[in-house]
């Protein structure tokens, strides 16, 4: 009959003990899984820039190729066809990066940048939901290089 009684009130211990461990790790399991999304969803957004940077760049070198004057003076207007919505949604995202075109080097070549910037452009918020406010100004960029044609 004793043993009973000390099974049973070791039970009731465990309890409080099994619940205030539960307290202490659950937040922690459920931020460790939204970290571990937002990092996916920038990695995400980080791909997309780089393919966007690609196709610009790809875009200026072959339209070098056709015509250079033309496409170092208008490159804005070649790269605005290029939209991934909710990413890249403007021209004013890309720029030419380190040297732009750099005629010189061998063989030449041309940068692109495209930066993503919360809430600017068109593009959405991120990280969503923002729930330390770390949304507003928050920048991801990607570079590509292509040789002219």
């Amino acid at each position: 009959m004793r043993q009973g009684r000390r099974n049973r009130s070791q039970l009731a211990q465990m309890m409080p003990e099994f619940t205030a461990s539960l307290i202490m790790i659950v937040p922690l399991i459920v931020i460790a899984i939204y970290v571990m999304i937002e990092a996916s969803e920038a990695y995400v957004i980080h791909c997309t820039l780089k393919q966007a940077a690609s196709t610009a760049a790809r875009k200026l070198a072959m339209s070098y190729g056709m015509d250079p004057k033309y496409t170092v003076a208008r490159w804005c207007e070649i790269v605005s066809s290029i939209d991934y919505p909710g990413v890249v949604n403007s021209y004013k995202q890309f720029e030419l990066g380190g040297q732009g075109f750099n005629e010189s080097a061998n063989p030449p070549t041309v940068t692109v940048k495209v930066h993503f910037v919360s809430d600017e452009y068109g593009c959405r918020h991120f990280p969503e939901p923002d729930i330390l406010g770390l949304g507003k100004g928050f920048e991801i960029v990607a570079e590509s290089t292509c040789r002219l044609e």
